[in-house]
Parts: structure tokens; C-alpha cells; sequence
């Protein structure tokens, strides 16, 4: 059985440049019996009143990265930017339970051979430690 309700009353809707809704306003006419008093949150914030009036508030658009990935790691990924940079993202939950420092200098190592070879990884790796060393002397 459907049951409908009919309600005289003034809308208010509001919308971005976008024409995307941001917010709206319900004022009824009558003041009615109590309806709802909890609200709810999926697009956005909706509050319905014990007055049968309610508001309802659009959360703002999700940003969706731009990035395009060159390489995933066990624990995060190497991306190419929108504004033409690389970024590496490495991310170890606490309770994973891993030595998460060692984690952090060994995948970008396999990325990084993973993308230039091996030749060329050894190549800067005995460098750099090379250089450490002079600078630990």
C-alpha cells in the first residue's frame, strides 16, 4: 500500500555555478505533528524538523586525483601529476605489524629498479653509499 503526504509550504533551493544543488529549505505552510528528528548523510546533510520543515545541505564534490600511476608498491604507488611532477606515496598501517622504516627504504628501491634496471639502480645505490660513508669518516 503507498501512502503519500501532501504539503503546502515554500521551497528554497540554492545551487553552485555548476548547477549542482547545495542547498535546500522546505517551510511548510501548517505546522504538523512531529515527523522526524533524526538526519541522514549520503549526498549530503538532511534535517527534517519536528515542524515538518526541513534543510538539506549538498556535501561539496569529491576531488578525484589526476594522477596517473607508473608503478604500484606493496604499500603505496609512483605517480605521474597533473602539474608534471612524480610522487611516490607510502603508506604502513601500525597494525600491520611490520618494520615499517625498513618497508619505506626497500619498496621504493624495487619500484625504482623495477623502472630503470638493475645496472643502473647498483649504480647510484653504491654512490650514495659511498658518499654517507665519506661523510660518516
Amino acid at each position: 500500500m503507498n501512502k503519500s503526504v501532501s504539503i503546502n509550504g515554500v521551497a528554497v533551493v540554492t545551487r553552485d555555478e555548476n548547477l549542482r544543488v547545495k542547498f535546500v529549505q522546505f517551510l511548510p505552510d501548517d505546522e504538523l505533528t512531529p515527523v522526524l528528528g533524526q538526519g541522514c548523510k549520503t549526498c549530503g546533510q538532511l534535517q527534517l524538523l519536528r515542524n515538518a520543515a526541513f534543510d538539506y545541505v549538498a556535501n561539496k564534490p569529491r576531488v578525484r586525483s589526476n594522477a596517473l600511476l607508473i608503478r604500484k608498491a606493496r604499500h603505496g604507488r609512483l605517480s605521474g601529476t597533473k602539474d608534471k611532477a612524480y610522487q611516490l606515496t607510502l603508506k604502513c598501517f601500525a597494525t600491520e605489524g611490520i618494520d615499517w622504516q625498513r618497508a619505506f627504504v626497500e619498496e621504493p628501491i624495487e619500484v625504482m629498479t623495477d623502472l630503470m634496471g638493475r645496472k643502473r639502480m647498483r649504480e647510484i645505490l653504491t654512490e650514495v653509499l659511498n658518499r654517507l660513508n665519506s661523510e660518516a669518516s
